[in-house]
């Protein structure tokens, strides 16, 4: 994008009575009545408040917007107080901010199309925006001077090399369960965002993940305004966030149930997961880029949140198409090399599975194991097992050699690293590398080379047959219509 391009202005600024201006479209928005429209008078002092309070300096609000980019981008942080989140969604909802820049139904700064579209998501987006708006004005005195922080978090390519490498002694606290990652209070939530961060929350169709966690948590939407696309080195975590609205649904069935109750607090981290529509996931490039990905954001959360757990589940696993087994072995070994690193041992990692009951099984049946066993989840065997997933699997193997590639991950996760342990203890570093290194190579040794196997190979055989019935079908198919045509036209 073009320099400047990505930054907000207010709409028409500057211009003659910006305030009167302002005030006109306060007073011309028909859509903010039916925010109060059970409370006699409550309309009316809203209006007030409005201009009075958060719209009274125009020349305020231009150069916070100025100050916020200008934050941003030289120190890839920005500190805002709830009282200006206000302010920016309000911005937001009357359609005063304007940019050049556009990305399709992303980035969207103008709740315009989701306030005058007359369809049912856009109906329970709206309801979502406007819940947040009276909690919040009713609210104001007790958490308007309250801050957020939005953060970025960058990483250095070959840096992780390093740590990577020289992470390898470290145990993980995890628990899988059947619930969302919103629903831990005092937690961490996984976004699983789009690299535009925000994703489609301000379009009239889609509602999937992260739409509906900037829909809950709607001060995060103002991330929207200043933080442009991520690369796929860098997270955003966002602290301090409060819940406005319940839910019930997904997609086209998403039900916002609004709550006057301001229900704890929270953090979000923003990680955009690879999409995978024809491109194998589980090649060793893919699977660091996305190894990294997680990395950038449990480092900047377990560094700046550590006494929250990190909250996470399904991650590009939707319509990314991401293996949920494989993308649940990368989530934890970021985790345990972020832990390693950022050296917060009492941290902890949830999955939250919610329909999946193959997952959810998995992780009952892993804990299962490791106390079977007298043995807890570690960073060793969790390399050990992304060794085993780059060598030779993919989705075709999945779908046929899936139990037993699950039955090898048990195994690899549950092996006994007693040794290494005492190895440690006597903090001898070059005799623990050169152990793990061994321990490591052993993987591909024993791992089973799955293209080999026989049923794949008969599955491929099959699939290279019917591809030679339907040619031979249509050389039969053209055969005939031209022996026809010469009948009928000769």
């Amino acid at each position: 994008m073009f320099k400047g391009e990505f930054q907000c202005n207010l709409k028409g600024y500057p211009k003659q009575n910006y305030s009167e201006f302002i005030k006109g479209i306060i007073d011309s928005d028909q859509t903010l009545e039916n925010i109060f429209n059970d409370e006699q008078g409550q309309f009316e002092e809203f209006k007030i408040y409005l201009k009075s309070k958060i719209f009274n300096n125009p020349n305020e609000i231009q150069q916070h917007l100025t100050n916020i980019y200008n934050q941003w981008n030289t120190q890839s942080k920005v500190v805002i107080k709830r009282i200006e989140i206000f302010r920016l969604i309000m911005l937001m909802y009357l359609g005063l901010l304007e940019r050049n820049f556009s990305q399709g139904g992303f980035y969207i700064i103008d709740m315009s199309s989701i306030k005058y579209t007359n369809n049912y998501i856009s109906k329970q987006k709206l309801k979502c925006f406007q819940n947040y708006i009276k909690t919040f004005y009713l609210n104001s005195d007790a958490i308007q001077n309250d801050q957020l922080i939005f953060t970025k978090n960058t990483v250095n390519k070959e840096q992780f090399k390093n740590k990577f490498e020289q992470s390898i002694y470290q145990n993980i606290d995890f628990e899988f369960t059947q619930l969302k990652n919103e629903d831990h209070q005092n937690s961490t939530v996984v976004d699983f965002a789009d690299q535009n961060i925000g994703g489609l929350v301000l379009d009239t169709r889609n509602c999937a993940q992260e739409e509906i966690v900037m829909l809950i948590f709607p001060e995060a939407a103002v991330s929207m305004i200043f933080i442009p696309q991520m690369n796929e080195t860098e997270a955003v975590l966002i602290e301090n966030l409060k819940k406005y609205s319940n839910y019930t649904g997904y997609e086209q069935s998403f039900n916002c149930q609004p709550s006057m109750t301001l229900q704890g607090n929270y953090n979000m981290l923003a990680i955009d997961a690879k999409p995978f529509y024809s491109e194998n996931q589980f090649t060793e490039k893919n699977i660091d880029r996305e190894l990294i990905k997680c990395y950038a954001g449990f480092e900047i959360s377990l560094r700046n949140q550590p006494n929250y757990y990190i909250s996470t589940g399904r991650w590009g696993c939707g319509i990314f198409r991401g293996n949920p087994y494989l993308k649940t072995l990368i989530q934890f070994l970021s985790f345990a090399i972020a832990v390693n690193q950022v050296n917060q041992q009492q941290s902890k990692i949830i999955f939250n599975c919610v329909n999946d009951q193959s997952l959810f099984n998995f992780g009952v049946q892993l804990k299962k194991l490791l106390g079977q066993k007298g043995v807890q989840l570690n960073l060793i065997n969790l390399k050990k097992s992304i060794l085993y997933m780059q060598n030779g699997i993919n989705e075709q193997a999945f779908y046929i050699e899936g139990n037993n590639i699950i039955s090898q991950i048990y195994t690899i996760l549950t092996q006994d690293i007693q040794q290494i342990q005492k190895l440690r203890l006597g903090n001898d570093d070059d005799v623990i590398q050169a152990q793990v290194d061994q321990e490591i190579k052993q993987v591909l040794v024993n791992a089973p080379i799955i293209e080999e196997n026989k049923e794949i190979k008969m599955l491929n055989n099959q699939e290279k047959k019917n591809r030679n019935y339907q040619v031979i079908a249509i050389i039969i198919a053209f055969a005939v219509g031209v022996f026809t045509y010469k009948k009928v036209f000769k």
